[in-house]
């Protein structure tokens, strides 16, 4: 194999440049794990995805950071999807398709307005292994006001819930001290702000730090949106937010990016949003 297809998507945005962009190597038989990890550093982007074929489902998916292989993301899933769909290899059904990925099965909806919705993996909360607010205030940059909470969405993300929009756009985060999160298995850190102004247009202002896994800030993250979900149903948030939102991310880092979250129940998040193809052709190999 010389080349291969490539398409370069912006997700949730539809205007380009505003969005979080994956990279999507589209029919990647035959490229090695070591391939496929070089081929992620190389485009340094937060995910790169390889799409396969698959015995389970619509098609299989694998997703690199620059440092690691995750077993689940929403924001490659998102942008994978719009990918897949382009590129004539998959054709939804009622406006349905699964993806398998190793996280398990992935199922996502297809709007008509060409939206594309994916239920994230089951949620799981874990309030034991919870962290002060003060010492999270200390990893943020920024005043914290209720103990953070990991929660695993394939990714584990410690959310915490900063006290202001304007205290979370200041936010200038201790990125070592959230990379050594990884040594208890986390991601990295995910905090929000819910924004109680009349007539905004996001309910959550939300920012994500992984630099353990090469991502400083990812610009408009899916995996931790969901997680951010998952987190207000816990602890009684949803009141505040409706079990349907729209969060904004991005804007710390010059993007824009708008996710659509509906918590359906504990065991049940969805993230979803747009996607617009930016650059696509092929990647030679050798």
């Amino acid at each position: 194999m010389n080349v291969v297809r490539f398409k370069q998507v912006d997700v949730f945005t539809e205007r380009p440049f505003l969005g979080n962009p994956v990279a999507v190597i589209l029919e990647a038989e035959g490229l090695t794990d070591e391939e496929m990890a070089r081929i992620a550093r190389w485009t340094n982007l937060s995910e790169t995805t390889f799409v396969l074929p698959s015995t389970r489902a619509d098609y299989r998916l694998r997703i690199f950071t620059p440092g690691s292989e995750l077993p689940f993301a929403g924001h490659p899933t998102v942008g994978s999807a719009h990918a897949v769909i382009e590129a004539g290899l998959v054709t939804p059904r009622g406006g349905a398709l699964v993806q398998e990925c190793i996280a398990g099965l992935v199922p996502l909806r297809v709007e008509a307005d060409g939206r594309i919705a994916a239920r994230v993996p089951a949620p799981s909360v874990d309030a034991a292994s919870s962290l002060p607010a003060d010492e999270v205030s200390r990893l943020l940059g920024a005043t914290v006001v209720a103990p953070a909470l990991p929660v695993s969405v394939g990714p584990v993300w410690l959310v915490a819930q900063a006290e202001s929009v304007e205290a979370l756009a200041a936010a200038h985060p201790d990125l070592p001290g959230i990379a050594a999160l990884g040594a208890r298995g986390w991601t990295g850190l995910t905090a929000f702000a819910i924004d109680a102004r009349p007539g905004a247009e996001a309910r959550l202002q939300v920012r994500s730090f992984a630099p353990a896994d090469g991502i400083a800030e990812d610009p408009v993250c899916g995996s931790g949106n969901a997680a951010v979900g998952a987190y207000l149903g816990a602890t009684g948030l949803l009141a505040q937010t409706g079990r349907a939102y729209v969060a904004a991310q991005g804007m710390a880092m010059g993007r824009d990016g708008r996710v659509a979250v509906s918590v359906h129940g504990p065991d049940h998040v969805e993230i979803g949003g747009r996607a617009v193809t930016v650059i696509e052709g092929t990647i030679r190999l050798r």
